[in-house]
């Protein structure tokens, strides 16, 4: 299932990922480019808070500096510094400079400003990487995102026709089938990476393993019936959540886990198949095998037949018809016959059976599902004798004289003496339900049925609701490991591949378990593609035409279609959570570094005039208070507000100038009075307004 969101309708905007809680799960999809903005402006934002921090930095450190006794050049520069840093970068260029200029000059140089460019260098790097790191911290690290569920339907089968089926429901089923048969081939098999490219897909989780994979399990059925008592097959995939395995983003009082075991085994023939000879020379035989008798076609009794099924050397080919069109054969394969039959509250039942087993192979504890599978090979020529349980069963040697259409000829092959090697299997389910009350309850081990009723009889009234919606959408359509071969046939069996027209190379002895394996695979794929067919809907705008589709109706059904998570790529989720506190937490620093001085002042009243030079040289350290100090000592200006940020003069009061006599000692000359020039003081310039400036 590919990743890209042109069939997905994708929520945008708030909605809670239930697994971050609701207050840490608040979360924000956007579009990627919408994101991007958001991204940068994050970073800016952080960067600003950064600058802010440092003036936070430079208060405190200048009031702990702050004295009334007379002190060097650097204790003063380093004041004024502090007092007028905009930002860390700058701090530490002109720190650096301050130490190499006063190094021969002062005392104590590097480690007075040291500590301030190590404390500069540590602001500017951590915020830099707080910059870069806050689209990290506001987003999940994937594209998770929420389906807004607007063309969820169920399509059901209820009063539909054959030809209706034929034409719509079944096509629709079985591409599902192929589509998951071949995202398992992708994402299941063990030389495949789920992160590879071929493994794209929308699903939350690419794989859900099973918890347990015993290769090496005893007989599932009375040990008699087996082949062998060890080396069978059994697979538990552990409880599968609703939630974290499939997408489903419901609060946890809605949550359900799906367990599934599959357990087989090679079926022994010895006493359960009779091979029935029709003529002296062998050459017209059938072989019936008898595991339980066949159901009728109404589902309400056993036939009058008391085998499972049966084969006939009519149907057998001889190996020069299988050599004869080689070349061009397209028609060679193997054969499935399958027989199934379903124990519900320790009861055979027979309208979902179609054979009634023996005892032997009857479910232990009388609930579950047990099917066999028949498979042929009679069409087959093996090139090696396979030493496998199912496919290697009853086999013999043959000599190939010539294969048409090839060189080769006078080969000793193999094939299958006698058709219909049978493997069976217990299949189980086992689903749990949280409610309202918050309590898991889960069902028996069984058949899906019983599972169904144990929860539902323990169910709290006010979730039946939303319970009923949710499982006729997903679990009650999802296909078991059966389901795979019955609507695939030879397709699902990975020893298709290497065949080549009637020629099959060597096998492995466990190619039957790789074969089970691989439908448990397709079957759990198929169970991730059910959740989210039931939330896009039915691709055939025809459907609603032809037959019954259900579509939400409640409050209650309308929120879990609009509860699936996918991974998409082109969307961004943030949590807002983050977003929150970022600019909660950078708001305060940035409100409390244009307020501490006023706070600090207030906090220290207290303390009289022993804080009251701190704050005065605070506030006479600002750059334009450093000017006016300037202009006053060389007595331009008559100077108002002289402890606030803006000192102003009198109007029409004029300021000094630089006096550049010396150019490498430049230094501020106030204009001459009309007081200066009556008391008769020598006059050195007149600049271009007029203004005269004394001698000193």
């Amino acid at each position: 299932m590919s990743t890209s969101s042109g069939v997905y309708d994708v929520h945008l905007g708030r909605w809670t990922d239930w697994s971050r809680g609701q207050v840490l799960g608040a979360t924000l999809t956007l579009t990627r480019q919408d994101s991007g903005l958001l991204i940068a402006f994050l970073a800016f934002f952080v960067a600003l808070v950064g600058t802010r921090f440092w003036r936070i930095v430079c208060l405190i450190l200048h009031w702990s500096f702050s004295k009334d006794s007379p002190a060097d050049g650097v204790h003063h520069q380093r004041q004024a510094f502090l007092r007028n840093s905009s930002n860390p970068e700058s701090a530490l260029w002109t720190l650096t400079d301050m130490c190499l200029s006063w190094r021969r000059n002062a005392t104590r140089v590097w480690s007075r400003l040291l500590p301030l460019i190590a404390l500069a260098l540590a602001c500017f790097v951590g915020f830099i990487l707080a910059g870069g790191y806050s689209s990290q911290v506001t987003t999940f690290g994937t594209s998770e995102v929420l389906l807004s569920g607007a063309n969820c339907a169920f399509v059901g089968d209820v009063g539909v026709t054959m030809n209706t089926y034929g034409s719509t429901i079944g096509p629709m089923i079985t591409q599902a089938m192929i589509a998951a048969e071949s995202y398992a081939r992708q994402c299941y098999n063990p030389s495949s990476a789920p992160q590879s490219p071929s493994c794209s897909s929308a699903y939350v989780r690419k794989q859900l393993p099973p918890v347990v994979v015993d290769t090496n399990a005893s007989c599932p059925f009375d040990p008699k019936v087996c082949q062998s008592q060890r080396g069978n097959l059994f697979i538990d995939t552990g409880f599968l959540d609703s939630y974290y395995d499939l997408g489903r983003n419901t609060p946890p009082s809605q949550r359900m886990q799906l367990r599934r075991t599959f357990h087989c085994a090679p079926l022994a023939t010895e006493n359960y198949r009779v091979i029935r000879n029709h003529d002296a020379h062998n050459e017209s035989w059938d072989a019936s095998y008898y595991y339980g008798p066949p159901e009728n076609d109404m589902g309400n009794g056993t036939t009058s037949d008391n085998y499972t099924t049966r084969y006939s050397s009519a149907a057998y080919p001889e190996t020069e018809e299988l050599t004869e069109n080689f070349a061009w054969s397209t028609e060679r394969d193997f054969g499935i016959r399958t027989h199934y039959a379903m124990f519900w509250n320790g009861t055979h039942y027979s309208g979902m059976s179609s054979f009634n087993p023996i005892p032997e192979l009857r479910p232990m504890n009388g609930s579950g599902s047990v099917w066999i599978r028949f498979l042929t090979s009679d069409n087959i020529l093996f090139t090696q004798q396979t030493e496998d349980s199912w496919y290697g069963r009853d086999m013999m040697s043959t000599q190939v004289h010539k294969l048409k259409g090839m060189e080769w000829g006078n080969v000793t092959m193999f094939r299958q003496s006698i058709p219909g090697s049978p493997l069976g299997c217990q299949e189980m389910e086992q689903l749990c339900f949280t409610g309202v009350k918050g309590v898991q309850i889960c069902g028996r081990l069984g058949s899906a049925p019983d599972s169904v009723m144990d929860i539902e009889s323990q169910m709290e009234p006010e979730d039946k609701e939303w319970y009923i919606w949710f499982m006729t959408t997903t679990f009650e359509t999802m296909t078991q490991a059966r389901g795979v071969v019955d609507l695939l046939g030879t397709r699902a069996l990975r020893a298709r591949d290497s065949l080549n027209g009637p020629i099959l190379g060597s096998l492995p002895e466990g190619q039957w378990q790789i074969e089970v394996q691989h439908w448990h695979a397709t079957a759990t794929a198929h169970l991730q593609e059910t959740f989210l067919r039931s939330i896009i809907g039915p691709s055939n705008p025809e459907l609603p035409k032809l037959m019954e589709v259900w579509y939400p109706n409640t409050t209650v059904e309308k929120e879990i279609c609009a509860s699936q998570k996918v991974v998409l790529e082109g969307y961004v989720s943030f949590s807002i959570f983050a977003i929150v506190c970022i600019f909660l937490g950078g708001g305060l620093i940035i409100l409390l570094s244009l307020k501490l001085e006023s706070i600090l002042a207030w906090c220290l009243t207290c303390r009289g005039d022993r804080t009251k030079y701190s704050r005065l040289e605070w506030s006479a350290n600002e750059t334009l208070q450093i000017q006016r100090l300037a202009h006053e000592a060389t007595g331009a200006g008559t100077w108002s507000r002289t402890t606030g940020t803006i000192p102003v003069t009198k109007p029409g009061d004029v300021l000094a100038v630089l006096d550049i006599g010396e150019p490498a000692h430049p230094r501020l000359r106030a204009p001459r009075t009309e007081d200066d020039r009556s008391s008769g003081e020598g006059e050195r310039s007149m600049d271009a307004h007029g203004i005269r400036y004394p001698e000193h």
